[in-house]
């Protein structure tokens, strides 16, 4: 059995605040605490820990570039990223393919990512100006062999067909007939 202890302003404190007596407002949060940890699979549902795996990437990368409007960008890593920014994506974990979290396809792989990043065994590092020339250089190295390094956009579906030209914007002003 819970039990509570309070002054009489305290007690007063809740009732002209919150108009409602203390013990209400406890029992509440008792039983808001005690259902959090009830449905675990619903809390570790894939589509969950992508979310929270993504969250974690991209203030990571926020945080040791300080750009807010920073994006991650799987796809052309080597250049988008460490090459612009100058920062890499240390430890991550063995087995889980390095792609988006949104699509990465089962739990159990996304879990470890999420929590690797958790942990902190997988973080964002700062590359040194040395760092950075050597993998410039290395990107050069696999252009020069032919290799693609960097993945071309998608072509658009209406490529090759004539568009309309957009409308001048009106001023607002109705046309007086």
């Amino acid at each position: 059995q819970s039990t509570m202890h309070g002054t009489d302003n305290s007690e007063d404190f809740w009732e002209d605040v919150y108009d409602s007596p203390m013990a209400d407002v406890l029992r509440q949060y008792e039983q808001w605490a005690c259902t959090q940890n009830q449905n675990l699979n619903e809390h570790d549902s894939l589509e969950t820990v992508r979310k929270q795996a993504r969250k974690l990437i991209v203030r990571g990368l926020v945080a040791v570039t300080g750009k807010k409007d920073i994006t991650m960008n799987y796809n052309n890593y080597n250049m988008a990223i460490i090459e612009t920014y100058a920062v890499k994506l240390v430890g991550w974990p063995q087995g889980v393919k390095f792609i988006s979290p949104s699509n990465i396809g089962t739990v159990g792989e996304i879990r470890k990512l999420r929590d690797a990043l958790k942990a902190r065994t997988c973080y964002w590092a700062a590359l040194t100006p040395a760092e950075v020339k050597l993998h410039t250089a290395e990107l050069d190295a696999c252009r020069s062999a032919g290799q693609v390094v960097r993945q071309p956009r998608k072509k658009r579906s209406d490529a090759g067909v004539a568009r309309k030209c957009k409308a001048p914007p009106t001023t607002g002003q109705a046309h007086k007939e």
